[in-house]
């Protein structure tokens, strides 16, 4: 395997395993699915502490499995600040958002924003959902072939169909209860997978523990303290503790992966610790991963390998695992590497599959079917959900993979359409009305789509000239979700103070303030 172009049995037999494991898991959960709450909220019993490691699961994907280890053999652990929000949003998801959702009776997040803001608001929201949902999908699938095709050898495509069908067949057979059953047991297979690419390091003769700290202190790899400077035109401390903070509170308030895990806990107090286990747990997880880039730039000082330096700091951790891993071991490592994808890509296709059957079949199409009907409609657009993250990733793959960074920041910087400030707006105003959320909106949408083309303007890479240069934006391209999220919460609050205020019954149990 020292060229990458062949697994070796352990290799195969690990992998295998894995997979194997997986469709058990996903048709063991089949037998439970006979109605839609089973089916999208897991017959509202699963236990606590699943929900928690299934939190975990989604939060990891296969670009934090590699991403992190190449900033952290490349530069420092600064890019764990913005995770280091994610308590405080935690905080408030298991305290605040989970024990409204989980009164409500909402199977969507979306039902929600119609019953606050009316049907608009819940046809916006639900929309840029489902259209983001769809490009995660494919963009996530695509990703995973690059690191996946070097350690293995196999074509590209093998790895989008071999994934993508499994994925999409746990999915369907199993619903959410499989989707949370799978990801805690790929979350373990990812952390043993880390845990052994530091222990073969730490094991390496000359290495070992003392000499990874000793280097890592030394040139200050631990440091996580980025420029401190007061602007927000440069990727500061600031900027990054803003940006963890406003899209982890999003999150929390707005993904419907987190929303469906909230329903699905079996009383409040373990929707509570499932919250708080995967706002604490994470932290430590991500630190694993940055300290598996510090121990590689420690290994190869003691073992030099003319190759590393032809490599880009990403790919040091596939050249690792291919070169130095034992046999089965290295094979468990890239079992982790596709667990970590397949358990953000199941979340995202139950979340939109219950989307699409709630708020849009089930409230524009067909309101009067039975629960049988709603059931198997879930099950179609599961499948469909699956068909079209594995097309996705194959259009990615032929036709768009030199434009694909900068396409993929673009499109996720306009849906995300100041979703969380709506959010906000609904649980803490009880003076927010439609219209100003209107506003709101559509002021986010202008915010978005100026600091995103200034962001464009401002890199030469992209080759993107739109704005003058006395008008493009200095503000960093991490500022643009913050700002869109702000715009639409000011705009849309004092905008509503030029239109009638809600009725009572619009805002009774729909607020903070209001709800019992």
């Amino acid at each position: 395997m020292e060229d990458g172009t062949q697994l070796r049995t352990g290799d195969l037999l690990a992998i295998a395993a894995y997979f194997g494991l997986t469709m058990a898991i996903g048709f063991w959960c089949m037998r439970k699915n006979k109605t839609t709450e089973d089916f999208f909220m897991g017959g509202r019993s699963v236990p606590g502490w699943a929900i928690g490691i299934s939190l975990l699961g989604a939060a990891i994907s296969s670009i934090t499995f590699l991403a992190y280890p190449g900033n952290g053999y490349a530069k420092d652990w600064s890019y764990l600040v913005p995770g280091l929000m994610l308590p405080v949003a935690a905080v408030l998801g298991a305290y605040v958002f989970s024990p409204f959702y989980r009164r409500s009776g909402y199977t969507s997040a979306y039902e929600y924003l119609e019953g606050r803001f009316g049907p608009g608001a819940r046809l916006y929201g639900s929309a840029l959902f489902t259209i983001q949902t769809a490009w995660r999908l494919g963009s996530v699938l695509y990703l995973l072939c690059i690191p996946i095709q070097r350690l293995t050898g196999w074509d590209s495509m093998t790895v989008i169909w071999l994934v993508g069908i499994t994925t999409t067949i746990y999915c369907v057979v199993g619903g959410l209860e499989a989707v949370i059953w799978t990801d805690v047991m790929q979350t373990f297979v990812f952390l043993i997978g880390g845990l052994a690419c530091v222990g073969t390091v730490f094991l390496w003769p000359g290495v070992g523990p003392s000499h990874v700290f000793e280097t890592a202190f030394a040139d200050n790899k631990f440091n996580v303290a980025a420029d401190t400077t007061w602007t927000l035109n440069k990727e500061t401390l600031w900027v990054l503790i803003l940006w963890g903070l406003v899209s982890n509170i999003q999150e929390h308030v707005s993904d419907q992966g987190k929303i469906q895990r909230y329903c699905a806990a079996g009383s409040d107090g373990q929707a509570r610790r499932a919250v708080m286990f995967n706002g604490i747990s994470c932290i430590p997880t991500w630190c694993l991963f940055m300290f598996i880039g510090t121990c590689l730039y420690a290994f190869y000082k003691v073992v030099p390998d003319p190759v590393v330096s032809t490599l880009k700091a990403d790919e040091i951790f596939p050249h690792f695992i291919l070169t130095k891993m034992p046999v089965g071991l290295s094979g468990l490592v890239i079992a982790a590497i596709m667990a970590a994808a397949m358990s953000t890509l199941s979340s995202a296709i139950n979340a939109g599959a219950t989307v699409l059957t709630v708020d849009i079949y089930k409230r524009r199409f067909k309101k009067d079917g039975d629960d049988k009907h709603y059931l198997n409609v879930g099950k179609i657009f599961t499948l469909m959900g699956g068909i079209f993250m594995i097309a996705t990733a194959i259009w990615i793959q032929k036709a768009a993979q030199d434009s694909f960074l900068p396409m993929s920041f673009f499109i996720t910087s306009i849906v995300v359409g100041g979703l969380g400030g709506v959010f906000c707006l609904g649980f803490f105003s009880t003076r927010a009305n439609n219209q100003g959320v209107i506003v709101g909106i559509c002021g986010a949408i202008l915010v978005i789509v100026y600091l995103t083309l200034s962001a464009f303007d401002a890199d030469p890479s992209y080759g993107v000239n739109v704005l003058p240069d006395s008008l493009r934006s200095p503000t960093h391209k991490f500022m643009i979700g913050v700002f869109g999220n702000i715009g639409a919460f000011v705009l849309g609050y004092f905008a509503s103070f030029l239109f009638p205020p809600p009725s009572e019954e619009q805002i009774k149990h729909a607020t903070l303030w209001t709800v019992k």
